[in-house]
């Protein structure tokens, strides 16, 4: 396995080795979706109908503000109300509210009143929302049947809804369809209670028994008679095209989300039936605090399942992305789709290193040792290792997706309901015995045996009725590998096997020798995402699921594997992976929600730190560890200042066998000043002194800033640390921020050392920004060997601008001043070009800074319901670590000079460059050659002369 320690003299390592071995193995993380899938720059208000019970249950004080004060449940929603109303967020939201209950009087009447009218955007009258919020009431009954047949009438243009003051509403379906068509239609549905006065026997005459010829069903879950047609009614608006005029594209028809409030089992699994017949989801909540979370959830998603106008854009070779297996390289493949279930796939090609004339070529062949790239590193028709036909170039045909299901066999699909026996036993297996509704969020079992079903390949698509489109077969379908990279692990006796984490919320464990699964894990916290891939309504954005870093290492004799979730969430699963056909669950390390009590996860954000294997000293002696950063908090999303965030601002170090917390370094627990901001980036450990035991960390957060941790080696010493530099300009447009692995260099002339810390910046989740002006940074850290009396953050005052290459370029007096200037700073700073970020890992070889950047280019140019991938410009650099300038004549065109220009130079690939690579030729003879060549996937960038200078300080070759 991998190691990281300091290394003088390069190994001997083969070409193809080297090109798929991401230095640091951190492949890079880039949040891309952006890339492959914008809105148009004014998103499309979706229509939001609130449907809010106003029963007298409402009233009960059994409900706790955001503050944990006992209030009554409508207090609570009232809370809740305004706290979302007053998001920004909310302001494009084109929304309206229905209350519903019974009023007493001669005879019990139904209530259903439009409190705020026509639907409206929350912008154009925020004041009017706010009134009505306030206003909610407490009645009497809960008619939730008669409530939804009303809701779906508001948006129907064939009906008429008229409430209880007889105002008549008007259809938010309505206008030009060319503005029109692709909002997206949500009813909210809360409630807390049990529905009743429905029932068409109950004298009142509010019930059904039918709606739109569907004959409703009447059994304990649609709680008889008084709740019976509720979800049918919300299973034909979500199946059912509202408007099929000229230029209505795609499906008008209606999600419905439920919320149950103090709700019991049967009223819980009375509201997961409509919400999942409505194609929706199901929240539970007591609390102010929960029907914020789950209002926020609801509007999230119905803010990004606009069905664009969408044509998916091609996505080329990234090596960052592939595992490498002796001369074999297994390609992740997927394709963005304007839906939430983004498809995937997997590939089996020949990796070869080609030396001609002093030239080293890399190809990627197919069965039939036909390229399979063309020279845009775009995929072109190929037969894969584990198909015998062409895919016409087509990322979903053949490959181990063609593998899955389509023999008739049952998946071997594992969760962890007992982790005490292995996964593969049949407690652990996902099926119709094991699963209960409530694990999947359902509220029948025929909606639980469904989805058990479609998700284990036993589910047969049902017969198209009228005009509908037939549903596409389960088998041959692959989650997504999005962010995510495959690793393949041999067993011997040519039992390897290649794991990946997929966007289905599933851990494959993919046979290499013939690209069939093994077996899946699916954590069972996450089995309720099966009804929301399975649904895959449209969506900007994709369903995520297990999209994180994977690390697989051994310790103790023990193969071991932990994944990450990344945009899914926030957790990391431990799985030991040493039986390829029973592995066992280890543990799940997530943030328990609790007070910070400085043991435990607590403030743990979206796992996209790469956990990395080291060693140090505990109070048992040395352990193996994991060292991974806090996460991300998506508080940053939206952030145009720095501000603290209250996730991911940590760095967790865990027992590598067990997954048990070792220690949590943060501004609280440990006293390190300046853990502000999230450390999504992944952590780089450090040996300064070669006897493989972690005395060193650095990390590099989103709000720019750079920590060194200094971890003595006496379990019994406190660690120190602090901020090193802190690169925040205080504005909007000088907000820089941190989402790359730092690289370290070695710097020892004539006196003076330093550690060159060396990292570019670029905000990974807005990757389409031009406000800021981003940067590549060199930052000294003059305390090579010991740790520091005090922790001194470096500004940008104290750095040196390099952009203008005077040190190369300018006059003998621009020289001059610039050499002296350099000379007395604590570092420098390049400046990039407009909307360019560095989305890569540098890597460092004999001082010249390697890394690549990517400048994305947004086509304002488009219509309301029109969405496309962005174009954009790959550049590779390759600068001087001590002065910025260029090293390479020729890079970037003119090779008779060396200058300013020659410091990068376009890359010829499409898309966002992987991280570059260094090659080493061998000479024959188990000699290295006399060059080292720098390649950017399977170009070849730049070469020059071989010295064994040793500068830099871990592994970056296997």
């Amino acid at each position: 396995m991998k190691t990281q320690k300091h290394i003088s003299l390069p190994k001997k390592a083969s070409a193809i080795a080297l090109l798929i071995s991401a230095t640091y193995g951190c492949a890079a993380l880039a949040d891309d979706v952006e890339i492959y899938l914008y809105e148009p720059p004014d998103p499309v208000p979706p229509n939001v109908l609130f449907v809010l019970d106003e029963s007298g249950s409402m009233s009960t004080r059994d409900a706790r503000d955001t503050d944990g004060n006992r209030v009554s449940r409508r207090d609570a929603l009232v809370e809740a109300m305004t706290n979302i109303f007053d998001q920004d967020s909310m302001q494009g939201v084109n929304a309206a509210m229905m209350g519903f209950t019974t009023v007493s009087g001669e005879n019990t009447a139904l209530r259903f009143v439009a409190h705020t009218g026509d639907f409206q955007l929350v912008e154009d009258n925020p004041a009017l929302f706010q009134t009505r919020i306030d206003a909610l009431r407490t009645f009497n009954y809960t008619p939730t049947v008669k409530a939804m047949e009303s809701a779906v009438a508001w948006f129907r243009n064939d009906r008429t809804f008229v409430d209880y003051y007889n105002n008549t509403m008007t259809s938010p379906i309505a206008g030009e369809p060319a503005d029109n068509w692709c909002k997206p239609n949500h009813i909210v549905l809360l409630s807390d209670g049990e529905p009743n006065s429905n029932s068409p026997t109950s004298g009142l005459g509010y019930g059904l028994t039918t709606y739109e010829g569907t004959n409703c069903a009447s059994d304990s879950v649609s709680r008889y008679q008084n709740g019976r047609c509720a979800r049918e009614i919300a299973g034909w608006a979500y199946t059912t095209d509202l408007e099929t005029g000229d230029g209505w594209t795609d499906q008008q028809h209606i999600i419905t989300h439920t919320i149950g409030f103090a709700t019991n089992s049967t009223t819980e699994a009375f509201l997961r039936s409509i919400s999942t017949s409505g194609g929706g989801s199901f929240y539970p909540a007591s609390n102010a605090t929960d029907l914020v979370n789950a209002f926020e959830s609801i509007l999230t998603e119905a803010q990004q399942s606009i069905p664009y106008t969408y044509t998916a854009p091609v996505i080329p070779f990234n090596q960052d992305n592939a595992a490498v297996s002796g001369n074999l390289i297994y390609v992740p493949m997927f394709e963005p789709t304007a839906t939430r279930f983004w498809k995937g796939n997997l590939k089996s090609y020949t990796i070869r290193a080609v030396e001609s004339g002093g030239s080293t070529e890399i190809e990627l062949l197919d069965a039939n040792d036909r390229p399979i790239v063309n020279e845009r590193y775009e995929f072109v028709s190929s037969t894969d290792h584990w198909s015998t036909s062409n895919d016409g170039g087509q990322p979903l045909v053949n490959g181990a997706a063609a593998h899955m299901g389509t023999d008739g066999s049952t998946r071997m699909l594992f969760t962890n309901i007992d982790e005490s026996i292995p996964l593969s036993s049949a407690t652990n297996r996902v099926a119709t015995n094991t699963i209960t509704n409530e694990m999947l969020n359902v509220g029948t079992d025929v909606e639980r045996e469904d989805l058990i079903n479609w998700m284990t390949w036993n589910w047969t698509a049902p017969a198209p009725v009228g005009d509908e489109e037939p549903l596409a077969s389960r088998e041959g379908v692959m989650g997504a590998p999005i962010h995510t990279q495959p690793a393949v692990v041999d067993y011997g006796n040519n039992d390897a096997v290649i794991y990946m984490p997929t966007s289905e919320s599933v851990l494959e464990a993919i046979d290499a020798e013939t690209g069939e699964e093994l077996w899946a894990f699916m954590p069972q916290d996450l089995l309720p995402d099966i009804a929301v891939i399975k649904a895959n309504n449209e969506s900007a954005v994709p369903y995520y699921g297990l999209d994180g870093p994977m690390t697989i290492y051994e310790t103790h004799g023990q193969k071991m594997l932990i994944v990450g979730m990344r945009r899914g969430g926030k957790s990391y699963y431990m799985l030991n992976i040493t039986d390829r056909l029973e592995p066992t669950f280890v543990t799940q390390i997530t943030d328990p929600d609790t007070s910070n009590t400085g043991d435990s996860f607590d403030g743990l954000g979206q796992t996209w730190s790469k956990p990395l294997l080291s060693r140090m000293y505990t109070g048992g002696g040395i352990t193996d560890v994991l060292v991974f950063g806090g996460g991300y908090d998506t508080d940053q999303d939206a952030a145009t200042t720095r501000a603290d965030d209250d996730e991911g601002n940590a760095i967790f170090i865990v027992n590598a066998l067990d997954g048990t917390l070792v220690r949590k370094i943060s501004n609280s627990t440990t006293g390190v000043s300046g853990m502000d901001n999230a450390l999504a980036a992944t952590v780089l450990p450090f040996d300064i002194d070669r006897d493989g035991i972690l005395d060193r960390l650095y990390a590099a957060d989103v709000g720019g800033r750079i920590i060194r941790i200094d971890i003595p080696e006496d379990a019994t010493s406190p660690l120190t640390g602090g901020v090193i530099a802190d690169i925040y300009g205080g504005t909007a447009t000088q907000y820089r921020r941190f989402f790359n692995t730092p690289e370290v260099g070695y710097y020892n002339r004539n006196g003076i050392q330093y550690l060159a810390i060396l990292i570019g910046t670029g905000n990974r989740p807005n990757p389409l920004d031009t406000t800021v002006t981003d940067r590549f940074y060199m930052i000294k850290d003059p305390n090579v060997w010991a740790a520091p009396a005090t922790y001194v953050a470096v500004t940008n005052s104290d750095l040196y601008d390099v952009t203008d290459n005077l040190i190369q370029d300018g006059s003998d007096g621009e020289k001059t001043t610039a050499l002296s200037n350099l000379a007395s700073a604590q570092g420098w700073y390049l400046d990039f070009r407009t909307s360019e970020k560095s989305f890569s890992k540098a890597v460092l070889y004999n001082y010249a800074v390697l890394f690549t950047t990517f400048s994305a280019t947004r086509d304002e140019e488009l219509a309301v319901c029109e969405a496309r991938g962005a174009t954009g410009i790959s550049r590779f650099y390759a600068i001087n670590m001590i002065d910025g300038s260029a090293m390479f004549a020729g890079l970037g065109g003119d090779s008779s000079t060396l200058s300013g220009g020659d410091r990068s130079k376009v890359l010829n690939m499409l898309g966002m460059p992987p991280t570059p690579t260094l090659v080493f030729p061998d000479a024959g003879q188990g000699m290295l050659g006399s060059v080292v060549k720098a390649m950017v996937g399977l170009e070849e960038v730049t070469e020059w002369p071989m010295q064994l200078i040793p500068i830099w300080w871990e592994e970056v070759i296997e």
